[in-house]
């Protein structure tokens, strides 16, 4: 296998509207090996609906002294430019452009892959239509605390890497297979 690197990212929303990111989770693998994991809380500056925080724990009060997605994204555009990004279903992607539009940034300038197609293609008759990382991440054994950014963000490159040992492909053959 050639290239096995890339950055798996996931992010937590404080309600329904994708841009209210109120957490970021990075995940830098390089060479077929986690080598970073960043968490990174973000001041959404919107409300937080009761559903959103059961789920992931994170409220007003966690995000309040937090920096806006404005004040970091310099350094988002640094780490994830040019990267290839890995999220778990196409939310993460839509999350991220929805909130560079609302704020008028430009969007990364990466290539995409959908960890969850990449199982599907890898594995197309064990999950029915189960797709979830949280199912697939228990059938393959990945601890994992569903619902915080940089955990789930680790639990889908190693789902990309498993599926890449299982099939014996590198990351760039996942942009053939769409």
């Amino acid at each position: 296998m050639v290239n096995l690197t890339f950055t798996a990212i996931d992010v937590e929303t404080a309600n329904a509207d994708p841009s209210s990111i109120c957490q970021l989770g990075i995940v830098r693998v390089t060479s077929g090996a986690v080598k970073e994991c960043l968490s990174v809380l973000v001041n959404p500056e919107t409300q937080f609906n009761e559903f959103n925080v059961r789920l992931h724990g994170i409220d007003e009060s966690l995000v309040r002294d937090s920096k806006t997605l404005p004040q970091i994204y310099g350094w988002l555009q640094n780490l994830l430019d040019g990267a290839i990004l890995v999220s778990h279903t196409a939310f993460d992607q839509i999350a991220l452009e929805s909130a560079a539009k609302k704020y008028s940034l430009r969007p990364f300038q990466s290539a995409w892959l959908d960890s969850a197609a990449i199982a599907r293609r890898t594995w197309p008759r064990r999950y029915g239509k189960g797709w979830s990382l949280a199912r697939i991440a228990a059938d393959l054994h990945i601890e994992f605390r569903h619902h915080d950014a940089v955990e789930d963000a680790r639990a889908a490159a190693e789902i990309v890497l498993r599926a890449c040992q299982r099939t014996g492909v590198d990351i760039d053959y996942w942009f053939t297979q769409r």
